[in-house]
């Protein structure tokens, strides 16, 4: 009986806890369009061992619901063959249904309470490295890598190719962690297609060594890293384009790449007189680049420099310093060998370029008791070669020891002419002084610049020892012949004339070498040490020689007043100290370098030498914080200092411009710079919302400025000079959102430019030094309106508005107020029987300045047609540029003492009729 019992209390308990099961429910939708999803499989996994407890389908609502399940703690997976996977964790009480409610299908888990972002979102933020994924951002078929920028949020890309990311210009372009044919990254943005991309990374790039150790140095570039699929790694693609129209106008490109595996094999070869290239960034600003939209640079003098370019469809369509004729191509090889314990990066780039240029100055020039305008008129040509080869050799020697080597041969030789008109008048229009002069040059540059970094694992994990070092060799070689007639008016009548005959050699020659070292060790838990010393010597060497002529073509008489040998040798030593903690939310490290320099200058002519030494302190620091991880904040702050360059102490008139003369001054001390930034990163996946700041502030001690004085001919001299109170604060923000439900996608973001300088000049009534203080202010806000509708259309609209003012406490005079308005917007829409439109537009709208003449708003507007054929992989296009014809280049400046207007001659209205080939075998045959 009593056995009976005992079993009847078992059954009926198993009973109880039976019927104390849990049940659970809910529904699936869509993020995108919120529909349900039907026929979703719902499954619950153990927590414990991931095993499959229960699983159902959704019905036709997309309603779900699952009895008599277990009590504990589950993870939930519902998954939809067209909708990325969604995980959560759910723990079910025994007698309690659970209602989920409304499952929204997105890629996320939330295992250990942790949300951790599925690869294929569309931005995650690592760290410092905010990621995004390529085909997230639909483009137009063919599109190459630069239309993809432009589409991303947080970059923009003007039309010179330019990139900025999160407000910083970016300066290096890597595929797949490696230079794509040296330091050049329009070639990557241009010539890659954007369907071989599988994810963009943008990034903060430190130096090898800073990244092997984890301790800032200093150096940062902000890079952008072109992640290829794998796919794509198999077999070749590129595209070759024939292009021509009226008026001798062509424009012919070809890219080819060739990848198998590790294997990267490119070439490409540009010809184009449409402004279609392919140079360095800072080569395409000086040849007539078009820095589309507004530029805002600082100068030495306390100005502002603001640069207003038209723009076309490529580089030089906008147009600067005129519009070159080029001829440019490379080869690209990089592998790596020995299961990837060897690695070869190689690449060679060769240019040629004819730019002739037309450029008009305006000028109002201001001082403390007189005003006066100046007129100049140039007419340039330019013609120059370059050769360029770069390679890199790294081995992983064995698990603890690797070498990595990278040297650039850079060879440049140009040859330029110059005609030159230039007028100096009187408020009353009375003449000051005229000059009438011809020049031509022939110049050749050479460089070498070679790394050779060693690294060391010690078996103590994080024990680390490295070695870098930097040798550095460039020479310049110039040959000049200047004629000048030079009047000089009093009263508005000629009272002298003089001629100016003479042949300028500038001979220049610069080596280094800085070797620094460098040993981690570990303290305590998520806490190192790092000991550092660094040795450099810097070697400059510089020689002008001026010869007069004697009217004969001959320059044989020497003038010693204008030329001088000098040599600038510099040798510094830097220990230094830094401590760094990294913890799962947070990172940190702050240390402290102290540099003895030695300094010796030589006038090799006088036969003086002039020896000094500085001691200088480094401090820098840096934080990380991690609230999400797609949320973080980073601040840092660095100090460094800037020598003066030899030009600027070589005691030496430099007299090429008569009316702007150069005086070196070897009594320059070294600047120091001190660098505070904040930055703030966001993104959410769910509201697809990001937002980036940036704040920097910067102040200088023994910054270079100017001290200036002009003589009653109007000649002004001036000089290099050490000025304190000079600092600049620098704002960026930007706040992008897709409209939910639809295809819209908005963002907008406020900019700060507030920069204050020092200079001096000379009051003629006085002869005494006054001190000017030049305040100038740019706020600006930035609105970028764009939609994306996949095979149908496109449309973008990106409006700048700024307001800007400058302020000199010596001269009111030149005290500068204007708003403007410049921006641009374009869209493509695509049209049955593979027909294709687009068109785009660059507009710039300037308040006007009574004290110049001319009318600097216009618009460029572009529109183009495309006929595809063989599944995309053949395009006739026909393409009219600037077809309002209002195509210009402009610059404004203005500084302490004067207010300028630059214009230079474009490429104008003209159309296009090209051809290209896209070439794609990716492990198969190109289809046709």
């Amino acid at each position: 009986m009593r056995k009976f019992i005992c079993l009847t209390c078992i059954l009926l308990s198993g009973l109880v806890i039976f019927g104390q099961k849990s049940s659970l429910k809910g529904s699936v939708a869509d993020t995108t369009d919120r529909k349900n999803l039907q026929y979703t499989v719902i499954s619950l996994l153990r927590t414990s061992d991931s095993v499959l407890a229960k699983f159902t389908r959704a019905d036709k609502s997309g309603n779900f619901a699952m009895e008599g399940v277990d009590e504990g703690k589950y993870i939930i997976m519902v998954t939809h063959p067209y909708v990325g996977d969604y995980f959560d964790q759910v723990e079910l009480k025994a007698g309690i249904p659970t209602d989920l409610g409304r499952v929204i299908m997105i890629p996320k888990s939330k295992l250990l309470a942790e949300v951790i972002l599925k690869s294929g979102s569309p931005i995650r933020i690592k760290g410092d490295t905010t990621v995004y994924t390529a085909d997230s951002f639909k483009v137009r078929a063919g599109a190459n890598v630069e239309e993809l920028l432009r589409r991303l949020p947080g970059i923009q890309v003007d039309k010179n190719g330019t990139i900025t990311a999160m407000g910083e210009r970016v300066t290096k372009v890597l595929v797949d962690g490696e230079e794509f044919f040296g330091s050049d990254p329009g070639i990557a943005t241009k010539n890659l297609r954007a369907d071989v991309v599988k994810e963009v990374e943008v990034f903060d790039k430190k130096s090898d060594q800073a990244e092997f150790t984890g301790i800032d140095d200093g150096v940062k570039d902000k890079t952008i890293n072109l992640k290829l699929k794998e796919d794509k790694k198999k077999g070749y693609f590129g595209k070759i384009e024939v292009g021509g129209g009226l008026k001798d106008k062509f424009s012919n490109s070809m890219m080819l790449n060739a990848f198998k595996g590790k294997r990267k094999l490119a070439g490409y070869g540009i010809m184009s007189n449409t402004g279609q290239t392919n140079l360095d960034w800072q080569d395409a600003q000086n040849y007539g680049g078009g820095m589309d939209g507004m530029n805002m640079e600082m100068n030495d003098d306390g100005g502002m420099m603001i640069f207003f370019d038209g723009g076309g469809d490529d580089n030089f369509r906008g147009g600067r310093n005129g519009v070159p004729t080029n001829w440019n191509g490379g080869l690209h090889y990089s592998n790596k060998y020995n299961n990837n314990k060897n690695n070869l990066n190689a690449g060679y780039k060769f240019s040629k370029v004819n730019a002739p240029g037309i450029t008009t100055t305006f000028a109002r020039n201001f001082w403390p008791d007189s005003s006066w305008n100046t007129n100049t008129i140039n007419n340039r040509f330019t013609s120059t070669i370059k050769h360029g080869f770069n390679l890199t050799l790294e081995s992983n020697l064995d698990t603890m020891n690797s070498l990595k080597w990278t040297t650039k041969v850079n060879n440049n030789t140009s040859r330029t002419s110059n005609n030159f008109y230039s007028e100096s008048l009187t408020e009353e229009g009375d003449s000051i002084n005229n000059s009438r002069r011809t020049s031509n040059n022939a110049s050749d540059n050479n460089s070498v610049a070679s790394t050779l970094l060693w690294k060391h694992k010690f078996k103590k994990l994080s024990r680390t020892l490295s070695v870098n070092t930097d040798l550095n060799w460039s020479q310049s070689k110039n040959d000049g012949l200047l004629y000048s007639l030079n009047s000089f008016y009093k009263g508005g009548v000629i009272n002298r004339r003089d001629t100016m005959d003479q042949q300028n050699i500038n001979n220049r020659e610069n080596k280094s070498i800085v070797t620094k070292l460098s040993y981690t060790e570990p303290l305590i838990k998520d806490t190192y040490l790092e000991l550092s010393y660094s040795f450099g010597y810097y070697n400059n060497d510089n020689e002008r020689i001026t010869n007069a002529g004697d009217g004969n073509g001959k320059y044989e008489e020497r003038i010693d007043s204008l030329s001088n040998a000098f040599i600038f040798n510099r040798l510094v030593h830097t220990p230094g100290v830094n401590f760094r903690v990294n913890k799962k939310k947070y990172n940190y490290s702050f240390g402290l370098s102290t540099g003895f320099s030695h300094f010796i200058q030589k006038n090799v002519t006088e036969d003086l030498e002039y020896k000094y030494n500085f001691t200088n302190y480094f401090p820098r620091a840096t934080l990380q914080y991690k609230f999400k991880p797609s949320q973080n904040l980073r601040l840092n702050y660095n100090g460094n200092t800037t020598a003066p360059s030899l030009e600027q102490l070589q005691p030496i008139r430099v007299n090429t411009d008569p009316f702007n003369i150069y005086i070196g001054n070897p009594d320059l001390k070294q600047s120091f710079r001190h660098s505070f930034n904040v930055g703030y990163s966001s993104y959410n996946v769910l509201k697809e919302k990001n937002i980036w700041t940036n704040l920097s502030y910067t102040f200088t001690q023994n910054a270079f400025s100017q001290f200036s004085s002009v003589d009653t001919n109007g000649v002004r001299t001036y000089q290099t000079v050490n000025v304190d109170g000079v600092y600049s604060v620098n704002f960026y923000g930007d706040y992008g959102f897709k409209i939910p439900d639809t295809k819209w996608r908005l963002g907008f973001g406020p900019n700060l430019n507030h920069n204050r300088n020092i200079d001096f000049v000379r009051d003629p009534k006085t002869n005494l030094a006054v001190k000017n203080s030049t305040v100038t202010t740019g706020y600006g806000v930035r609105l970028n309106v764009n939609q994306y509708v996949e095979n149908k259309y496109n449309f973008y609209f990106n409006p700048n508005f700024s307001w800007n003012t400058s302020k000199a406490s010596v001269s009111t005079n030149a005290n500068a107020e204007y708003w403007m308005v410049q921006g641009w917007f374009g869209g493509e829409a695509t049209l049955p029987k593979n027909f294709q439109v687009g068109t785009d537009a660059n507009f710039q709208v300037r308040e006007k300045d009574p004290r110049f003449p001319a009318n600097n708003s216009f618009m460029t507007w572009n529109a183009n047609v495309v006929k595809r054929f063989f599944k995309n992989e053949l395009d006739l296009k026909f393409a009219v540029y600037d077809i309002l014809n209002q195509n210009r280049g402009y610059q404004r400046n203005f500084n302490s003492f004067s207010f300028t207007e630059t214009y230079y001659n474009t490429l104008k209205r003209f159309w296009q009729v090209s051809l290209t080939w896209n070439i794609s075998k990716n492990g198969k045959p190109a289809q046709f």
